[in-house]
């Protein structure tokens, strides 16, 4: 029994000058120590790679944090010369729509008081070829889409044109987008309003997509949308001049080869004196230029 007692215990002997001193410690207790040991390192190598792991994920996260903050910056900064931008063309759309309503002075109805026969009549055989890409460029005409493949349907105000679904959709004419619907509105579901030169506005309804804003520049033959995908009415298409009705029919034809299709036709513009107009701006125009290329050869 007493051999099985001190199997069971772990003795340790210290020798100093004092003599010889032993201890001793039970068995039990040496392998809770070890396994205490054991257990010391181990959550030692776990606390260390937990926190070289979080280290890693906090420069990480400040990592992130930094692109977040440059790209919340770059962002600011855009929509600040978005909105400048947007203050120029709203600046010149106002400037456009207040030189379009001094044109009712110029340019009228033909039943008004300002149309008579004081104003000598415009040889519109005159007119250059040049002089007639010039109008073509200011003035809606053509198809707003290229494709022969449509039908249409005259209303009231405006054309309603059946054609391939989500063909692309492009200004008739140079101008600035006056206005845009990008959502569903009742009457020609999303849409878009362009102002032209000397009056003239067009408007593209049922389109499935608006590719421009309010503001923007028009180009003729700019992208502005796709037609709709709605059966028999994929394009609503209308031409106003002064907010009055034209024959859209007439303009959607209108090129250069067949320039007095309009022109001769009865309208209620008052072409004799828009063409005057039109003829004077372009000598103004051509003259301008003459004028700089002179100075540049001069210097």
């Amino acid at each position: 029994m007493k051999n099985g007692n001190i199997r069971d215990k772990f003795i340790i002997s210290i020798v100093d000058n004092s003599g010889i001193r032993q201890f001793s410690i039970h068995r039990l207790v040496k392998k809770v120590i070890f396994y205490f040991v054991i257990f010391f390192i181990i959550s030692t190598i776990v606390i260390f790679f937990t926190i070289k792991f979080l280290a890693d994920e906090l420069k990480e996260m400040k990592t992130e944090k930094n692109l977040i903050v440059d790209k919340y910056i770059y962002i600011y900064d855009k929509n600040e010369n978005i909105k400048q931008q947007v203050e120029i063309s709203q600046y010149k759309l106002d400037e456009i729509n207040r030189r379009m309503f001094e044109l009712e002075d110029i340019i009228s109805m033909k039943d008004s008081i300002i149309h008579n026969n004081n104003i000598e009549e415009y040889d519109i055989s005159s007119l250059s070829q040049s002089k007639k890409n010039i109008i073509l460029q200011l003035l809606p005409n053509s198809l707003p889409f290229f494709s022969d493949n449509f039908s249409l349907s005259p209303l009231k105000s405006g054309l309603l044109f059946n054609t391939a679904e989500g063909i692309p959709i492009y200004a008739t004419a140079d101008g600035i987008v006056d206005l845009t619907r990008d959502n569903y509105t009742e009457g020609i579901g999303k849409f878009v309003k362009i102002v032209h030169s000397f009056g003239f506005t067009s408007i593209y309804g049922y389109l499935s997509k608006v590719n421009v804003k309010r503001g923007d520049i028009a180009r003729k033959g700019q992208l502005i949308g796709y037609a709709g995908i709605s059966n028999g009415k994929n394009l609503y298409y209308d031409i106003k001049f002064l907010g009055s009705e034209v024959d859209v029919e007439k303009f959607i034809y209108w090129n250069i080869n067949n320039f007095a299709i309009v022109i001769n036709q009865d309208s209620i513009v008052n072409w004799n004196s828009l063409l005057w107009t039109l003829d004077d701006i372009i000598k103004i125009n051509d003259h301008k230029i003459f004028s700089e290329q002179f100075t540049l050869l001069d210097r």
